[in-house]
C-alpha cells in the first residue's frame, strides 16, 4: 500500500502566502506518513483566467524561480515526492503545468496542459500556450506516476495514454467550481480508474476567488473505480492508501488494455 496526500488549498491573492502554505502542506503530508503529496491547478495564484485579457506577468514563474528550488528543498528535507501545479513561463510563453519532484529534491519531469479552453470563467486562451509533449509517465520510488492538468481530464484518451505507458498512479490538479456538476466530475475520475485498473486522484482548490466559488471535493479513485477517499469543501489534507500491486494484477485479469485493438479506432478524425 502507498499512502498519498492531496492538498486541497484555499488560494490567497498573494503568491508568497500560497508558496508558504504549500510548504506547510508538504511537511504535514510527510508527518502523515504519505509518500507523495499533490496540489491543485495553479496553486500559487488566484484563478486569473476567469477574466478576459488581463496581464499575465503575475500568474507565472520561470522554472529556475526560487520557489521551485524551495519546493525541491522541502521535498528533500521531508523525504516526500510532490506534484506541484504551477504556471511556468518558458521562452516567453506561459504553460499551466504540473511538476514532479522526487523525495531527493530532484525534478523528475514536467507535464504541460495540452488543451486550452475559452469559455465563461475559463478564458485560458488569453493567457496560456498549449503543451506539445503529450502525457509523459515518470519513474519514481513508489511506481510510475503521470500527471493530467485540469481540462485535459475531459479527454478519455489522456488517462488511456497514461495507462498504456504503464502508469500506476495518475494525479490531475483541477479548478472546479460549485456551479459546475461536481458529481459528474467525480465520475470523470472514477470511470477512468475503473476502465484502466489504475489508481487516480483529482485534487481541487476551495474558497471564493472573484466570481468563482471552488467546490473542493477532491477524490481518490481506487483501481476498481471505487472512492478511496473524498474531501468536503473545506481546506484540508486528504490521504488515501492505494494498492499498486493489486492494480497491476487486476489490469492483467480484466484485459481492458491487452485486448484493445488500436486499428479499430479512428482517433485522428477531426471534429466537423
Amino acid at each position: 500500500m502507498v499512502r498519498i496526500a492531496a492538498a486541497q488549498m484555499r488560494e490567497s491573492e498573494d503568491m508568497e502566502t500560497n508558496y508558504r502554505k504549500s510548504l506547510e502542506f508538504i511537511k504535514e503530508a510527510a508527518e502523515a506518513d504519505a509518500k507523495m503529496v499533490c496540489f491543485p491547478e495553479g496553486q500559487l495564484t488566484h484563478y486569473v483566467p476567469q477574466y478576459k485579457g488581463l496581464k499575465t506577468e503575475d500568474i507565472a514563474i520561470e522554472s529556475d524561480h526560487p520557489y521551485i528550488q524551495g519546493f525541491c528543498d522541502a521535498c528533500k528535507e521531508n523525504g516526500i515526492i510532490a506534484s506541484i501545479a504551477v504556471n511556468l513561463k518558458i521562452e516567453g510563453n506561459v504553460y499551466p503545468s504540473m511538476m514532479l519532484i522526487s523525495e531527493k529534491g530532484e525534478i523528475l519531469g514536467i507535464t504541460k496542459k495540452n488543451h486550452i479552453v475559452y469559455a465563461p470563467h475559463f478564458y485560458e486562451k488569453d493567457y496560456f500556450t498549449p503543451g506539445d509533449e503529450g502525457f509523459p509517465v515518470f519513474d519514481t520510488s513508489i511506481g510510475k506516476v503521470a500527471q493530467i492538468v485540469c481540462f485535459d481530464r475531459h479527454f478519455p484518451e489522456s488517462f488511456r495514454t497514461c495507462a498504456l505507458k504503464g502508469a500506476d498512479f495518475v494525479v490531475t490538479g483541477v479548478a472546479n467550481e460549485k456551479i459546475e456538476p461536481c458529481e459528474v466530475f467525480r465520475w470523470e475520475i472514477l470511470i477512468p480508474a475503473f476502465q484502466n485498473s489504475m489508481n487516480c486522484l483529482m485534487v481541487n482548490r476551495v474558497g471564493v476567488e472573484g466570481n468563482m466559488d471552488f467546490c473542493g471535493e477532491s477524490v481518490f479513485a481506487a483501481h476498481d473505480g471505487t472512492v478511496a477517499a473524498i474531501a468536503d469543501d473545506s481546506e484540508c489534507l486528504l490521504t488515501a492508501d492505494l494498492d499498486f500491486d493489486a492494480a497491476r494484477k487486476l489490469r492483467e485479469e480484466k484485459q481492458y488494455l491487452s485486448l484493445r485493438r488500436p486499428e479499430a479506432f479512428e482517433l485522428d478524425i477531426r471534429f466537423q
